[in-house]
């Protein structure tokens, strides 16, 4: 077999300006180390034979037909045809995309938990847009309500600021300060929100002003760069203080009464992953987030992507 396609993508963590980016603020958000590659070989068999594979091993596997992508295989039809979704578009867009009629065997392979969350379908867009010739945020528009910062993540090695100017995305390079570095800790909280569906409500129920909007964005900014914890203690709260009011829910710090410090969530709330922010001690800091029962817990230069 002949090696076509070979290329990795990057997961992400949105640090802060969770929803709020959909309407034009700025957001803060990390690239990470762990992500997805994607392997594509030429075969004599006609069709798409296609295998996704994390740690635990081959998680998903179909075959299709690529003339229109049919899902030729009964198994996880759910997961095929959400794929076929996305080879249709990235043919819509380029209408070269796999016409030749030869066969073909792709190979996904992720190098984290799935139920992590870090970007298994952003870094899935990125791919398949790269292997396609097509440009990521323009297949995402197509198969996607969210903002596209984690399609931005899957190409980026730094921190970056991103934000929606016309529907098109503009990003900056973000350079975090001492109390990102030292200060925080990212924690598996052990559940898994659906993004898509979190979009949808956000999007459909809740309101906001352009003052917030603005206000976010400049925290996300005031974030990236602090200096001390007790700077970031403060600005993390604030955050959390605007998308509670907007989205008139509790902030998830009350769920942690007991930890020295404060608790931001990330990207959709309540889910995946949370940012704890503390001044205590790095050794006893760990001893506490055991104790509350996570045991998935990373510093930020555990996580960040390496460059």
């Amino acid at each position: 077999m002949n090696e076509l396609f070979n290329d990795s993508a990057r997961g992400k963590l949105l640090v802060a300006g969770e929803y709020l980016v959909l309407a034009g603020a700025t957001a803060l958000a990390l690239p990470l180390k762990y992500g997805q590659t994607l392997e594509v070989e030429e075969t004599d068999t006609p069709g798409i034979e296609w295998e996704s594979h994390a740690p635990s091993g081959k998680w998903f596997s179909a075959r299709f037909d690529n003339r229109n992508f049919r899902v030729l295989t009964p198994e996880n039809l759910k997961i095929a045809e959400r794929l076929k979704t996305l080879l249709l578009a990235a043919r819509q867009l380029n209408p070269w995309f796999l016409v030749s009629g030869k066969g073909f065997k792709v190979k996904t392979r992720s190098n984290y938990p799935l139920e992590w969350g870090l970007g298994s379908s952003s870094t899935l867009c990125y791919l398949v847009a790269s292997w396609a010739g097509v440009k990521p945020h323009d297949l995402h528009t197509l198969t996607s309500n969210g903002s596209g910062y984690d399609v931005a993540c899957a190409g980026s090695r730094d921190m970056l600021f991103y934000r929606l100017v016309d529907s098109q995305p503009e990003t900056m390079p973000a350079f975090p300060g001492r109390a990102m570095v030292e200060n925080t800790w990212f924690v598996y909280l052990g559940f898994k929100k659906n993004t898509e569906m979190e979009v949808t409500n956000f999007l459909a129920n809740f309101s906001h002003t352009s003052k917030e909007v603005d206000h976010v964005s400049e925290l996300s900014t005031l974030i990236c760069n602090a200096k001390t914890y007790d700077e970031l203690f403060l600005l993390v709260e604030e955050h959390e203080s605007v998308l509670s009011t907007i989205m008139k829910r509790e902030p998830i710090a009350r769920r942690f009464p007991t930890f020295p410090g404060t608790v931001k969530s990330l990207g959709a709330w309540g889910g995946d992953f949370a940012m704890f922010v503390s001044g205590s001690e790095p050794g006893e800091v760990k001893r506490i987030l055991t104790q509350l029962g996570f045991s998935d817990i990373f510093r930020f230069n555990d996580l960040k992507a390496v460059s």
